[in-house]
């Protein structure tokens, strides 16, 4: 699944795509320790965060 995340750097937004939950998570933790704000949403545009994205991982591999 497709996530799309939404970044407000200082003086500039920027959209990032991530294929997998494992990317997108990536993303969340790198934003996190830079202080960026985002939101990030996934394919269907529900909004998820990390506890989604490590939830969808778990969810997966139990499959």
């Amino acid at each position: 699944m497709d996530y799309r995340i939404s970044a407000r750097h200082p003086g500039r937004a920027v959209t990032y795509t991530a294929k997998t939950e494992e990317a997108a998570l990536a993303k969340y933790e790198e934003l996190v320790a830079d202080g960026v704000p985002f939101e990030i949403t996934d394919a269907d545009g529900v909004v998820v965060d990390d506890i989604d994205l490590e939830e969808r991982i778990d969810a997966r591999g139990e499959a």
